[in-house]
């Protein structure tokens, strides 16, 4: 019997949950935001926004780890809580920076990713996740 890691102690049904959420999230983020950024990136001219004075490159490189690289991140449940950091700020970039003279119906794209990334810094991956494996494994 191992000693349970707290940080992962949810229900069956939360788990579920939160398996569904991530999966959903992450993955649709990947596939259609983070995939055709990565495809625009390797490009011969990759064009993209530059919001904070980086460079296009700089500034697309950013929103392809947000989007692509953590978005698969989180939906396998590895590195989770942190993955959803960047996950969260592209979101907000886009928001509120992106799409900030843009009416609400589309900035609201962004918003409905944003709500989830928030919740799982709050919430965790729940126990099906790569994190609760790797917890479960340190406490033996």
């Amino acid at each position: 019997m191992t000693k349970s890691d707290a940080r992962f102690e949810v229900g069956v049904v939360p788990s579920v949950g939160l398996l569904v959420l991530r999966a959903g999230v992450g993955m649709t983020m990947a596939i259609a935001h983070g995939w055709p950024k990565l495809e625009r990136f390797m490009g011969p001219e990759p064009r993209f926004a530059d919001p904070f004075g980086l460079g296009e490159v700089p500034s697309l490189a950013l929103a392809i780890f947000g989007e692509l690289v953590c978005g698969v991140l989180i939906a396998l449940g590895l590195g989770t809580r942190l993955a959803a950091i960047p996950f969260a700020f592209t979101m907000l970039v886009a928001v509120f920076v992106a799409h900030a003279a843009d009416p609400w119906s589309d900035k609201e794209h962004a918003f409905l990713f944003l709500v989830p990334a928030i919740a799982l810094m709050i919430t965790g991956p729940g126990r099906y996740s790569i994190d609760a494996w790797i917890a479960s494994r340190r406490k033996r």
